[in-house]
Formats: structure tokens, sequence, C-alpha cells
């Protein structure tokens, strides 16, 4: 396959199956740090718990692991329905705002007169990162060229 050919070609689209593996996954890893966290509740001492701190964590890295793995898939089906459907000037307009609104949410958490703001401003860098994240994985429509 030549170069060209590499370049115009599209590119593959996810497997389906992810879409019901990762979400599956994240809830069998929920349900595991229940499992956990009942079992540390019945087996596990407070002395043994506090020397054993990556037991205590076990239910936390668990569930977090499956906000994760939700994430990522709802990453994907965002990706699977939007790219490609966005003109380049909108796509790039929103990309500009997110990035202002990071940007607010780091003035509203170093400033130091308003204590409102510093709330605010976790609340907007954390939506917007997220945001961002998700934006960045939508392509524009791409513009064809017609060749004379």
């Amino acid at each position: 396959m030549s170069a060209t050919q590499r370049e115009t070609r599209q590119r593959p689209d996810l497997p389906k199956r992810l879409f019901v593996i990762f979400p599956v996954v994240a809830v069998l890893l929920v349900l595991a740090g229940v499992g956990v966290t009942f079992w540390i509740g019945q087996n596990v001492t407070i002395e043994q718990l506090a020397r054993n701190v990556l037991l205590a964590a076990t239910p936390f890295i668990l569930t977090f692991v499956a906000i994760i793995l939700l994430f990522i898939t709802f990453v994907m089906a965002v990706n699977y329905l939007v790219s490609g459907r966005i003109a380049a000037r909108p796509h790039y307009i929103v990309e500009m705002i997110v990035i202002v609104c990071i940007l607010a949410g780091i003035f509203g958490i170093f400033q130091q007169w308003v204590k409102a703001f510093y709330s605010a401003g976790f609340l907007l860098l954390l939506f917007s990162t997220l945001a961002f994240i998700v934006w960045s994985h939508i392509a524009p429509k791409r513009v064809r060229l017609q060749e004379e």
C-alpha cells in the first residue's frame, strides 16, 4: 500500500464489542469493590487495616478503575457518533471555549480573594478538563479538495 493510499484511508471503526465489554467489566469491578468492602468489614481489624494500606485502598481502586472504564466508553461512544460530522470552524470555536474555561478555572483556584471563586474554579476546571478530553477525541469534518 502506498503512502497516498494510507493517507486517504479512513481510520478503522472501533470494535463494537468494547461498548459492551467495558461497562460489563466496570459493573463487575464495582461489585468486587462492594464485596471486598464487606469482607474487610467482617474479617479485618482496624489495627490490621491501619497497617495494610493497600488492603484499605482496594475498594477505592476497584471503583476508580470502573469509573475510568465508563469514561473511556463514553469517549469512544461520542467519538463514534460525532467524529467527522462537525465542521472545522465550529469544532475550533468549541475547543477554544473549553480552553478558556480551563484557564478561568485555574485562575479561580489560584486567586485568594473570594472563596466562592475557588469552589467554582475547581468545578469549572474539572468539567472543562473532562470536556477537553472528550472534545479532543472528536475529529472535525474533512474538507475534500477537488482535483482539477
